[in-house]
């Protein structure tokens, strides 16, 4: 799905160091109901702004292949690019988070199993069906990050 009403300027076109130097990038799908839901609860959650939220809709085609993130990858999962340049996936990615913004790494230990996995897959497949989509794309904004 295409989100046509996203407007907000992003770090388009800039070399992988130059992304690296950021703090870690969470990148979800800004038209999914599911996943704006969970990034409004992480920006509630993330009270020393350790994390940017971005919606897949506003990169750049540099940006994503800098990480080598298709359409059709960041259209099907949440991605974190970490500052160091990495890239985790899907539920790998919300462990990551999980570790940035909890001081209980055991517990974001759970989002690292097979069947947390297999509950994410087919949950990413099936978003649209359940939860439902947004008319337009959800950027947070300066007074909901605080940044």
């Amino acid at each position: 799905m295409t989100c046509f009403k996203c407007n907000k300027a992003g770090t388009f076109g800039e070399s992988k160091e130059q992304l690296s130097a950021h703090k870690p990038r969470l990148i979800y799908d800004g038209v999914c109901n599911l996943c704006t839901g969970a990034v409004r609860l992480l920006i509630a959650i993330d009270r020393n702004h350790a994390v940017e939220y971005t919606p897949y809709q506003i990169l750049g085609t540099n940006e994503s292949r800098t990480y080598g993130l298709s359409t059709s990858e960041l259209e099907g999962r949440m991605h974190i690019v970490q500052s160091d340049g990495s890239v985790a996936r899907g539920v790998t990615a919300i462990a990551e988070v999980c570790k940035l913004l909890s001081p209980i790494i055991a517990l974001c230990e759970l989002f690292n199993t097979p069947l947390a996995q297999r509950l994410y897959d087919a949950l990413a497949r099936r978003r649209y069906r359940v939860f439902g989509c947004r008319d337009s794309c959800y950027v947070p904004v300066v007074r909901e990050t605080g940044r």
